[in-house]
C-alpha cells in the first residue's frame, strides 16, 4: 500500500510541475507560482507522513523554494527553473516506470 501512496504522490507532483510551465505563458504568472507552492506542500506532507515520503521530491524541496522566490524578481529565471524541473521530473518518471 505504501508504494501505491508514493506513486500517486509523485504522479500528482509531476502533473503540477508540467502544468506550472504550461501556465507560465498565460497571464497572470502567479498561476505557475501557485502550482509550485502546491508541490512544496505535497513534499511537506511527506515530511510528516512516512508513507507519503518520496526521496526524489524531498531532495528538491530547497530548490523549489528558491524557484518560487525567483518569480518575483526574474521571470526568465523562473521559466528556466520550470523547464529544468520538468526535465528532471520526466527523467525520474521514466526511471520509475521503467522499473516495472
Amino acid at each position: 500500500m505504501a508504494e501505491v501512496d508514493r506513486d500517486a504522490l509523485f504522479e500528482l507532483a509531476t502533473y503540477l510541475v508540467a502544468s506550472a510551465r504550461d501556465c507560465l505563458d498565460e497571464p497572470p504568472a502567479y498561476g505557475p507560482l501557485r502550482l509550485l507552492v502546491a508541490v512544496d506542500k505535497i513534499i511537506e506532507m511527506g515530511e510528516s507522513r512516512p508513507l507519503l515520503r518520496d526521496e526524489f521530491l524531498a531532495r528538491l524541496k530547497g530548490r523549489i523554494g528558491r524557484d518560487i522566490l525567483s518569480v518575483m524578481s526574474d521571470r526568465r529565471a523562473f521559466a528556466k527553473a520550470l523547464d529544468d524541473l520538468s526535465v528532471e521530473f520526466a527523467k525520474e518518471f521514466k526511471r520509475r516506470k521503467g522499473d516495472r
